[in-house]
């Protein structure tokens, strides 16, 4: 085998069988590589194969290398919930399947990736190019809303970091998804998030991620996608459905764009603490009702709320079908889109359907707004004089 590609099944180095602690072998191939790449110039990675198979993760990685790719054969995703609610004795197969690893972490820590090295300065202790991708992590068991629930986390990535990739990964019945701290050009794409607390979360500061083309299927309790301090996070082509939550505080000039978002929830899009010069286009919104009860936000909120400068909300159309006697406050007009507060914030050609009267709503705290044929007269409600507005026909 080369010095750069281990397989955890075959490799010969490892005090236990990687079905037994997939965990305790990864984290002796990480330190094998160190010796072995003990210089600059000699530091090119590795990576770490996962065949199909299940695994248990007894013990947390800690991967504090550079470089280090982390590849199944698929996530074989399935259901878990689906699974725990119906009877399974006529089903073909009860577990998911490739490349599948179960979190169960005996040893105290509750992530089953952590990706931080320790003990040395931000601009040295920086990690780059590390992918996870094609396997499942499998939280083994929970309950809705998974937060809080059972502590799990996927990946977390605390260490600042430079072009790492989550790519065709499967994540099931874990709190905590992913989650990366410091990130600059991180790609999030192609996986299948879902019965998680909360799917994607960017934390501390970042710039330019990339959140494209995946599946998340989040309870009310987390966050289908929450960034902070964040700046030209691309957010694009995914389908975000039960409790569709993106939420950005203090994030600039991002795009979300072409996604499918639906939800049981309101606040489908959140945009806070001076959120500025984000645009949000081309989504298609669907506002349903179903199980779960949130009491995070009610219908006044706005399944699109605005609190920051010169957002442009343009051309998306939104769906609401929702039952009179299922809107909270009873009797009010749920908002459809509420710009609390900031200046200069444009919406433009957007497309209202509703089976109830609807409102959009903009808040004394909100100047210089601009509405063109994105609300009828009747749909506005303006509790500020200093807008313009052209009304939908």
């Amino acid at each position: 085998m080369a010095d750069t590609v281990y397989d955890v099944t075959t490799w010969t180095g490892a005090s236990v069988t990687p079905q037994v602690d997939i965990g305790t072998v990864i984290n002796e191939i990480i330190a094998d590589v160190k010796t072995r790449q003990t210089t600059q110039d000699t530091r090119p990675g590795a990576v770490i194969y996962i065949p199909p198979g299940h695994y248990d993760l007894l013990t947390r990685v800690v991967i504090d290398i550079s470089f280090l790719e982390i590849k199944g054969s698929g996530h074989g995703f399935l259901s878990n919930a689906i699974r725990d609610e119906s009877d399974t004795t006529s089903w073909v197969e009860t577990q998911p399947g490739a490349s599948h690893v179960r979190v169960k972490n005996t040893d105290g820590h509750s992530e089953a990736f952590l990706v931080q090295r320790s003990g040395v300065p931000t601009t040295v202790g920086r990690l780059n190019g590390i992918v996870f991708r094609d396997f499942c992590l499998d939280g083994v068991s929970s309950t809705k809303p998974y937060t809080p629930g059972n502590g799990k986390t996927g990946v977390s990535m605390q260490s600042d970091n430079d072009a790492v990739r989550v790519e065709g990964m499967g994540f099931v019945y874990l709190e905590h998804a992913v989650v990366i701290r410091g990130a600059d050009a991180a790609s999030v794409t192609n996986n299948f998030i879902a019965e998680c607390g909360s799917s994607i979360e960017l934390t501390g500061a970042s710039q330019v991620a990339k959140i494209t083309n995946n599946y998340l299927i989040s309870s009310w309790g987390g966050y289908s996608l929450f960034a902070e301090n964040a700046e030209g996070v691309l957010v694009t082509g995914n389908s975000i459905l039960w409790a569709c939550n993106i939420h950005f505080t203090n994030v600039n000039r991002a795009i979300v764009s072409s996604n499918k978002l639906l939800s049981n929830f309101p606040s489908m899009i959140s945009l806070v603490n001076g959120s500025s010069e984000n645009l949000i286009s081309a989504n298609h919104f669907r506002r349903v009702y179903g199980d779960g009860e949130s009491t995070r936000y009610d219908d006044l909120y706005g399944l699109v709320h605005i609190d920051g400068d010169q957002n442009s909300l343009t051309s998306n159309h939104f769906s609401f079908d929702v039952a009179a006697a299922n809107v909270r406050p009873p009797g009010s007009d749920p908002t459809i889109v509420l710009v609390k507060g900031g200046a200069g914030n444009h919406l433009a050609s957007n497309n209202i359907s509703s089976n109830l009267p609807v409102k959009v709503v903009l808040d004394g705290n909100s100047t210089g707004t601009r509405l063109l044929h994105s609300a009828t007269a009747a749909q506005l409600t303006a509790y500020t004089t200093d807008y313009s507005m052209v009304a939908t026909p």
